[in-house]
């Protein structure tokens, strides 16, 4: 059987994601972990937490060939997510094609980028 996985592009892509937040003086109190979230889908999760609770959750959609068609942001501020990428129409210096607020399980904003 098949699964679907990011590439090395798109994995470098999400660790420099990774080290941005990382290196950015704003979130030296944060805990950054970057993970597998689902292997089968080939989801890869970037996840930003204070005193142990989640702030932010970045979730990482693989396309066909590996490259990220798609991210998911749940957690706190999302409107504010929203509205900053919404209004550069970029996101991780990639473009966005579409960008939605979302409901589901718990509110999510869905972005879809192409680089």
């Amino acid at each position: 059987m098949l699964y679907n996985s990011l590439n090395k592009d798109s994995l470098q892509r999400i660790a420099n994601i990774e080290n941005g937040f990382r290196n950015y003086p704003a979130y030296a109190a944060y805990q950054i972990e970057s993970y597998t979230f689902d292997w089968r889908a080939g989801i890869h999760a970037l996840r930003i937490s204070r005193d142990g609770r989640i702030v932010n959750l970045f979730l990482f959609y693989p396309t066909l060939d590996g490259k990220i068609e798609s991210f998911a942001v749940y957690g706190s501020n999302l409107q504010g997510h929203y509205n900053a990428m919404r209004s550069s129409m970029m996101a991780f210096g990639m473009h966005i094609t579409s960008i939605s607020m979302e409901s589901g399980a718990s509110d999510f904003v869905d972005v879809y980028i192409e680089y």
